[in-house]
């Protein structure tokens, strides 16, 4: 019987590039996939990483404190209330091991500076809460200072200014002036107490004043706990003064002439030598980084109660 043997028909050129194609576009795959693989775990590791690394987070509290945050197409800034949060959440991230309070401001609303300061004396309890006092650490920033476990400055740092007050501007004087009319129709007595249009009588400005020492009662009570001065001693230095580094720690008014450095060893010897640093300060604005924006603040009429 005779063996009869099959060829196969030869390929044609067409053929083999298809054939040569299908398997460059197997390849790619393969490496695309574990690439995507190898980011994928490379991914997951540092995200552990990261989240078990011990931290020292570093809080910047800059600028006028305020209740309200301020934004713009030229940026934007974070509230009290964003501050105290941000705060009380680094509370409960078990990776932070210590927070910094990096202060530079002249004070600002009291109502802001409590909450922020409510929202440290909360954390301390869970962890190391330090503060550390930059060009000024003044009235609403000194508030929120010594509501840390320790309070820092250098020696021109400019501190203090244990105080509260009301200011606005006032017309009564130009409407005279001008023969203009200012028709006013309130329900209650003291409705438009404080209005720039006509000048306050005496029992309003008492009221005022009142109101005005309330508030600076409870500052000095503030710190007199804190920083474990009596409320006798303080009242010497609690009449809105100044006081560079050097004498507000003779004065007990911080803990220590100290640096921003100088504080992160000092957190890192207590907590880890491994720590790194997280700075949540937010990104600067167009009119940060020109330094424009006091061009265009203009002052507000109404009185205004600052811790300033």
């Amino acid at each position: 019987m005779a063996d009869f043997v099959k060829f196969k028909p030869e390929e044609n050129n067409e053929e083999k590039s298809q054939k040569r194609y299908r398997r460059r576009r197997i390849n790619f795959k393969g490496i695309f996939l574990l690439f995507l693989l190898f980011f994928l775990v490379s991914s997951i590791i540092s995200s552990i990483t990261y989240s078990i690394t011990p931290k020292i987070a570093v809080i910047p509290i800059k600028g006028v404190i305020s209740s309200e945050a301020s934004s713009s197409v030229f940026g934007s800034t974070l509230s009290s209330r964003d501050i105290a949060d941000q705060i009380r959440s680094l509370k409960d991230d078990s990776s932070v091991k210590a927070i910094l309070i990096d202060i530079n401001s002249p004070g600002g609303s009291p109502v802001a500076s409590e909450e922020i300061s409510r929202a440290i004396e909360d954390t301390k309890k869970e962890k190391p809460v330090y503060a550390i006092i930059n060009d000024i650490g003044a009235s609403g920033g000194y508030w929120i200072g010594v509501s840390a476990d320790k309070l820092y400055a250098s020696k021109l740092s400019v501190v203090g200014s244990i105080g509260v007050t009301s200011a606005g501007l006032s017309y009564e004087n130009l409407i005279k002036d001008y023969n203009i009319t200012y028709r006013q129709q309130t329900a209650g007595k003291y409705k438009d107490l404080g209005s720039p249009f006509r000048e306050q009588t005496q029992e309003e400005k008492e009221i005022m004043q009142k109101l005005l020492d309330d508030l600076h009662s409870e500052f000095k009570i503030h710190i007199s706990k804190s920083r474990n001065i009596s409320l006798e001693e303080l009242e010497e230095y609690a009449q809105g003064q100044i006081f560079l580094g050097e004498e507000a720690k003779e004065i007990g008014l911080i803990d220590d002439i100290g640096y921003y450095d100088s504080t992160i060893d000092e957190l890192r010897n207590i907590t880890s030598q491994n720590a790194i640093i997280i700075n949540y300060e937010p990104e600067p604005s167009l009119i940060d980084i020109l330094k424009i924006n006091s061009i265009f603040e203009i002052p507000k009429a109404e009185n205004q109660i600052l811790f300033k």
